[in-house]
């Protein structure tokens, strides 16, 4: 985008959003009762705001008004389906929701665009974030940084409605509040509740909806083989990888890689990123198949044997289940380059062995299979210590209930 259409599209922001919207807002009175969540990628159902969404669908609060808030029709279809309140965006009724709403609850950055920082200029919003992070996020990020060096920049950020501040941050621990979120985040309260997407990592068995939004006939498949001895190993990569992705760059060989499988009865599962469209063909191999990628993770780390991945931080996630990761980091040099770093040093946060070559993984994976001595536990216990104060599937409840207490007026 170039500099005149910048300066467009900011002078649009501020009559059509400061002169016009957040002067009208005003004058519509809060709802003090409706409760908003908004998912990552427009409204997609998965992770922190899936979780805590069907947590206080489950109580049947009769005081509480609440909706999922999507552009996606066919998520307003899935859950209309489902007997579960959602609104579709944009239409009159999700407007005013918005403009009325008290709390609004997202779990990413993306939700003030196209206006909505000011129809919600008067909730009180809550942040539950996507993540124990390993890569550099919010105001730890180069382009924010640069961003709010210049005067310019800065009534820049503040007229695109990036300055400000969350009612509430929710984190997973005190080590990363005081080490990551506080400086990445800004918010007014951060409670380390642990992430509710965690907490069907706990539970004995899953309920209908939890698996809303799933990849179902995978996950049966999956269910199926696993049954007859097959070990499943999930590879789930991060989505900005400079090299595209392990097979595009030829750094991950499937036909090797399915002889291997044949070779040590495993199954393997690729679940990429909701970012990244990935047009490898999976069909051809038996032991080889692909998790829908804009599908709920959660609960097929359930019936993961083991992970493997790289930078992602859905190894954070899966240490709660104390099972046996790989770092596949091919691309390791490049990465550096391209983040910049990382928030901590990999080696030190990785617990597991690092693969840099497909032969080292494949080793890596064999070694565990065979089942030789556990080498990382104690490592996955240290690491999931300073990410996680509570290890319990309560994260929903304790989040819900600062929320009632703290942000919703529950005597009218």
């Amino acid at each position: 985008m170039n500099k005149i259409s910048r300066a467009f599209k900011t002078l649009k922001i501020l009559l059509v959003g400061w002169v016009i919207i957040v002067p009208l807002a005003y004058l519509i009175p809060r709802k003090k009762n409706l409760v908003l969540f908004a998912g990552k990628n427009d409204g997609l159902f998965f992770d922190n705001v899936k979780y805590l969404y069907l947590y206080l669908h489950q109580l049947k609060q009769n005081n509480i008004t609440y909706s999922f808030f999507t552009c996606h029709k066919s998520v307003y279809n899935l859950l209309r389906q489902n007997n579960l309140p959602v609104l579709l965006h944009p239409s009159l009724r999700s407007i005013f929701s918005l403009v009325r709403a008290n709390v609004f609850i997202t779990c990413s950055e993306q939700w003030r665009k196209k206006f909505k920082y000011h129809l919600l200029i008067k909730a009180k919003k809550v942040q539950l974030w996507h993540g124990v992070p390993l890569k550099k996020i919010g105001l730890f990020m180069d382009s924010i940084i640069e961003g709010r060096n210049s005067p310019a920049g800065r009534l820049s950020s503040t007229i695109h409605g990036k300055n400000y501040y969350y009612d509430l941050c929710v984190t997973t621990s005190e080590y990363f509040t005081s080490r990551i979120f506080s400086k990445a985040v800004r918010a007014k309260k951060y409670i380390e509740s642990g992430y509710p997407r965690n907490d069907i990592l706990f539970k004995k068995q899953l309920v209908e909806l939890d698996m809303i939004d799933a990849d179902i006939e995978t996950l049966k498949k999956i269910d199926e083989l696993r049954k007859q001895g097959f070990k499943s190993v999930l590879y789930a990569p991060t989505w900005d990888d400079p090299l595209g992705n392990a097979v595009k760059s030829g750094y991950l060989n499937l036909e090797k890689l399915s002889e291997f499988a044949k070779n040590n009865k495993i199954l393997f599962i690729f679940k990429f990123h909701p970012s990244v469209h990935c047009d490898t063909e999976f069909g051809q191999f038996d032991n080889i198949i692909y998790y829908d990628s804009v599908k709920d993770i959660q609960p097929l780390l359930r019936v993961t044997d083991i992970l493997v991945t790289d930078y992602s931080s859905v190894y954070m996630d899966y240490l709660l289940l104390d099972r046996p990761v790989v770092f596949f980091a091919y691309n390791y040099e490049k990465y550096m380059e391209s983040q910049q770093g990382l928030l901590f040093d990999y080696k030190s946060m990785a617990p597991g062995a690092i693969c840099y070559l497909q032969d080292q993984l494949h080793e890596a994976l064999k070694n565990i299979v065979n089942g030789r001595k556990d080498e990382f536990a104690q490592k996955r216990e240290e690491v999931r210590n300073l990410a996680f104060n509570h290890k319990d599937g309560k994260a929903g409840e304790r989040i819900w209930n600062y929320i009632i207490k703290e942000m919703i007026d529950t005597e009218m």
